[in-house]
Formats: C-alpha cells, structure tokens, sequence
C-alpha cells in the first residue's frame, strides 16, 4: 500500500513538471527538459530501489514463518542430540554418584573387609578397589564438567590417602578389625570430606540437566 502510493505520487509530480515545462520557450524547454529526464531516472531508480526492498523483506518474513511452522533443521538436530545424550548423561551421574559413595573409607572397609585379613592384606584390597572401581567409570568424564570430573579424582586420592594414613599406625600383621578403626576415626576427624564435596556438586550439576 505504502509503495502503490509513493508511485502515484511520483506520476503526479513528472506530470506537473511536463505541464511546467509545456509552458516555457523552447530556449527553456531544453533546460527543463533535461531537468526532467534526469528527476525521473531519479524517481525511477529511488522506485525500484523500493520494490527491491519491499521484495526482500517480503521473502525474509515469509522465510521466517515457515521455519516457525516447520522448525528449523539446526535447532531440529541439536533437539534430537540432546534426545539422545540425555539418559547417557544421566546414566554417567547415576554411576558416578553410586562411585563416590562406595569409596568413602567408612562404605568400603564394610565392604571389603574380612576377619581373617591382616592390616596389609586389607590395605591392598581397599586401595586396589577403590582404582578398579575407578578405571570402570573412567569414560563417565565424557558427560560431565571438568570441575566435577577433577573433585572426582581428588575424592579417589583422598580416599586413598586415609587408608594409607590410617596403616601406618599398625602392624602390617595385626588384625584388619584394627585398620577398619583407624580408618573411622580418621575419617571423623575430617569434617569436610572430598567425597562429600564431590557428591553434592555431581548432584547440582546433574539437576542442571532438567
């Protein structure tokens, strides 16, 4: 409508300077003359430069909407991606939760430990655990952020370093009943655990996903 009018007034101005120019002497009519071709191929140019426009936004929005209708073929793949991920990365956070609570030193020695073991023979199992049990999940990495994946590591290391700590105290021969009390009092001396830590940020960073 807007471009239907600026047309119609163009018409209107080139027929009054045709009128204007009709009205002077030859002498001047070559003047005005050439004043008016040169307005027109203004008009003219000014015109279609509209019409272009007015075309490509047209195509622009028309685009739009159907993409709208449609979707997206992008938006439709990272759609059908995240589809997919989605229980692997879930599944990843199950596995590496179910983890860090089997390392905590206090969950483990319950585990592992026999009562004909000696303090060295339990040292060596729970240690040798906690490292299996970790190179099983290793891959879980993929679907987590590095800072979880580094408070992970840093649990496994301070797990470790607990039991180690606490069979230093004994005799390697004497009975693992007294290994499994230094490793519970030494983990009730610390109150802020790594595998704690780590838990509750694998936790937050897994509800992010909803």
């Amino acid at each position: 409508m807007l471009h239907s009018q600026q047309f119609r007034f163009s018409l209107f101005a080139i027929s009054l300077l045709v009128t204007f120019v009709s009205n002077h002497t030859p002498m001047d009519n070559f003047f005005w003359s050439t004043l008016v071709t040169d307005i027109i191929h203004a008009f003219m140019i000014i015109g279609l430069g509209s019409l272009a426009a007015w075309i490509l936004i047209s195509y622009y929005f028309k685009l739009k909407k159907q993409y709208r209708k449609a979707g997206s073929p992008v938006n439709d793949a990272i759609t059908e991606s995240k589809r997919i991920t989605l229980p692997l990365r879930l599944q990843a956070y199950e596995r590496t939760v179910l983890f860090l609570e089997r390392i905590q030193p206090t969950n483990l020695v319950m585990r592992v430990q026999k009562p004909e073991m000696s303090v060295m023979e339990l040292q060596l199992a729970l240690v040798r655990t906690i490292r299996d049990e970790f190179d099983y999940n290793l891959s879980q990495q993929v679907y987590m952020s590095p800072t979880a994946w580094e408070m992970i590591k840093n649990a496994r290391e301070e797990s470790i370093s607990i039991i180690n700590r606490a069979s230093t105290q004994l005799n390697t021969q004497d009975s693992s009943s007294s290994l499994v009390k230094a490793i519970f009092d030494i983990s009730l001396e610390n109150e802020n655990l790594a595998t704690a830590a780590a838990l509750n940020y694998v936790k937050d960073e897994a509800r992010l996903l909803f």
